[in-house]
């Protein structure tokens, strides 16, 4: 019985941390703003349209484009995750939305 319960223990601790970093997402978000936005009608009956945006971050700007418009204005202040393709954006209404990266730079000198 009381071997049990050790070995359980063990399995606990063992367990733990490899849960503990497959829930966790590992995403660093970071401080942006959105400096512009344009729709670009897609298809011949132009019936759908795609989202172009150009999204500041501290060290890079980005051309990104949504399948989906953003809840978001100008120029307001936002939350950003970017990986090697995509960028997760948090919505003003606090929903994350997934927006493929068209062009990457490294950002211009702001005065």
């Amino acid at each position: 019985m009381r071997g049990r319960r050790i070995a359980l223990a063990v399995a606990i601790l063992l367990i733990a941390p490899a849960v503990g970093l497959f829930g966790a997402t590992g995403r660093t978000w970071q401080d942006g703003e959105l400096l512009s936005r344009k729709t670009v009608p897609m298809g011949r009956t132009f019936l759908r349209n795609q989202y172009v945006y150009r999204v500041r971050g501290l060290n890079c700007d980005y051309l990104v484009v949504s399948q989906t418009p953003l809840q978001l204005d100008l120029y307001v202040p936002m939350k950003f995750s970017a990986d090697r393709r995509h960028i997760l954006i948090q919505d003003a209404d606090g929903q994350e939305r997934k927006v493929h990266i068209l062009q990457r730079a490294a950002a211009s000198l702001r005065h």
